[in-house]
């Protein structure tokens, strides 16, 4: 009978408009066409589309050119140095206010070169002024000195001058640096006490010996002088392909020495072989070898004869070294006990009862199992197992910081999920599955310590998915011909959305144990009679209750209702009106606020 109505219905519907199925095939036709044109071409018209833009709107970006900048630079400065020659200006300018804006900046970046320099130029001229003060303490506190000072007085000689003939082995007393080609002087230095005069000559003499020697023996360059020995002074001269380092030693100097003046010569020549090669006679450029050379400078001086056998200093100095050992080893040992027993005393869930110090120490008392394992405190300090025994009762420490550790080991919370005790009330926050927030009000009044549980700022995960699959639901719509009951194609997948959504808030209602209504309301348009659009209204609700039908819910109920044409239209999720001409909806009306989820009250 409801067909009947339906066909009537539709019946007068055509004989109200006689002309309007003709126009309104047509205008589906050209929709599809324009549907399926679409399909086919848009992919390439959108590129198209794409390309001419881009071409019509061309610019360089700072992108494009970041890409290839390195590149270019790269092969570039591999031509010839004209790009260079043309970032020196940019790079001084930049390094310059860099150095305005930030002059700390620049310190700490040079400070790892100059501090270290100045370092070592510091200790060796104070390893020289000690070593000098000491040669001079000890030899006129002693009866050899006071023997130095009458020969001093004897010959008219300094005191230092005769220290030195008696005690030195030897001393580099000046080191010259010489251009090899040139031969020029490049740098001079001159040991503390040691005058240097004329090094100009001197370098020039040397160049000119070496010269002679070459050309009367016929020897090349590279196998000229080695040594001079000229009276109680001995130079010796170390050849480079680019300098000539000659030293001035008085005494007799150790094989080891020639390892220290070609090591030198060595550093020289890889740091300024740029300047080797293109030196005009401008030896300003070589006062920064002046540390390498200072290295040269070396001494060495006998050793004071003891007045005791050195047997005897061994003995006694190890006797000191041994007590003086025991001494900092007691100390250290009792110390090290305080501290084991101020760190027992702070550790919380540690309680001393006693201690038993004789023979192997032992420490009486109680531990909760939450605490620290006493062992790991021993490893710390440094003791042994074995060294220090425990013999700890077990007792529960009713401390907050225990309660509140204790109770989020019970309860087993969720990453999401932190708890903060305050006074006898665990305060939980973060967000939880609905189940563990049930177990979580069952166990709160059998946890030690807590009397009750808040959940209030705990998000239901499961609540709040209920709520975004309900809204989804409510959001979806299924829409028909005019003066049709029957699903379009076009409409199956929403169908199927529309009954993995149902499923999914089945399963949610499930676990959190209410059982809510799922209302499926038909629409008609306002045109056609009363009885007839609710009638097709019903039937369209019962055709969609029908695609549904197929999967078994354990918690939701589903119900049809035909609303027809007199109701106003709807809201949706959003806010906006909806449209409510041929089409189903769906209305999900929870359980009344009885069944509601406790946590969530």
């Amino acid at each position: 009978m409801a067909s009947g109505q339906g066909a009537k219905n539709n019946s007068m519907a055509g004989s109200q408009q006689p002309s309007s199925s003709s126009p309104r095939f047509s205008v589906k036709e050209s929709k599809g066409f324009s549907h399926l044109r679409q399909l086919l071409l848009a992919p390439e018209q959108h590129e198209l589309d794409r390309l001419k833009t881009r071409l019509d709107q061309f610019s360089l970006h700072p992108k494009d050119v970041g890409r290839v900048l390195p590149d270019a630079i790269r092969l570039r400065a591999q031509q010839d140095t004209r790009l260079l020659a043309s970032l020196i200006p940019v790079t001084q300018e930049a390094l310059a206010l860099s150095i305005k804006q930030s002059p700390q900046l620049i310190s700490d970046s040079i400070a790892p070169i100059l501090g270290s320099a100045i370092r070592k130029a510091i200790a060796h001229a104070m390893r020289g002024l000690m070593q000098s003060l000491n040669q001079t303490l000890e030899c006129s506190m002693s009866w050899r000195g006071l023997q130095w000072r009458w020969e001093a007085f004897r010959t008219g000689k300094s005191f230092a001058e005769v220290v030195l003939l008696h005690t030195l082995r030897f001393r580099v007393e000046q080191v010259f640096l010489i251009h090899k080609k040139t031969g020029l002087l490049l740098n001079h230095v001159v040991a503390e006490g040691v005058s240097g005069q004329g090094e100009e000559v001197i370098s020039g003499m040397l160049t000119a010996i070496q010269d002679f020697v070459c050309d009367s023996f016929g020897q090349s360059q590279d196998e000229g002088l080695e040594s001079i020995r000229i009276g109680d002074l001995t130079v010796w001269i170390e050849q480079g392909w680019g300098a000539i380092l000659a030293g001035v030693i008085r005494g007799a100097p150790p094989m080891e020495l020639r390892e220290v003046f070609q090591e030198t010569l060595e550093t020289i020549h890889a740091q300024f072989s740029e300047l080797l090669q293109a030196f005009q006679g401008d030896a300003s450029s070589f006062q920064e070898t002046r540390l390498q050379l200072e290295d040269c400078l070396q001494a060495q001086f006998e050793q004071k004869s003891r007045g005791l056998p050195w047997a005897f200093w061994i003995v006694l100095g190890l006797l000191m070294l041994g007590l003086g050992m025991w001494a900092f080893q007691a100390h250290a040992d009792q110390q090290r006990w305080a501290y084991l027993l101020e760190r027992l005393d702070q550790e919380p869930g540690l309680v001393m009862t006693s201690i038993q110090e004789e023979g192997t120490p032992t420490i009486y008392g109680l531990r909760d199992p939450l605490a620290i394992n006493p062992d790991q405190i021993l490893s710390d300090i440094g003791y042994s197992s074995q060294q220090v025994v425990f013999r700890l009762k077990p007792f529960m420490d009713l401390t907050p910081e225990f309660v509140q550790k204790r109770a989020m080991i019970q309860l087993r919370p969720p990453s999401s999920v932190v708890g903060n005790l305050e006074g006898t009330t665990l305060i939980l926050k973060g967000e939880a599955p609905h189940s563990w927030i049930q177990q979580a009000h069952l166990l709160g009044p059998l946890l030690p310590g807590v009397t009750h549980i808040e959940t209030r700022q705990l998000v239901d995960t499961d609540l709040k998915q209920f709520e975004t699959l309900k809204a989804e639901l409510e959001s979806k719509t299924i829409t028909f011909e005019v003066g049709n009951s029957d699903i379009s194609l076009d409409q199956r997948s929403t169908i199927r959305d529309i009954d993995q959504t149902i499923q999914a808030l089945d399963q949610t209602a499930t676990i959190l144990g209410i059982f809510p209504r799922i209302q499926i309301q038909g629409f008609t348009s306002p045109d056609g009679g009363k009885e007839v659009n609710q009638s097709l209204s019903a039937l369209r609700a019962k055709a969609v209750l029908n695609e549904l039908a197929n999967g078994s819910f354990q918690a939701i109920n589903l119900r049809t209702v035909g609303v027809g044409s007199d109701r106003l239209p709807a809201l949706s999720s959003t806010g906006k009106a909806v449209s409510q001409e041929r089409r189903v909806a769906f209305r999900v009306i929870l359980p009344p606020p009885a069944s509601v989820p406790k946590s969530r009250r």
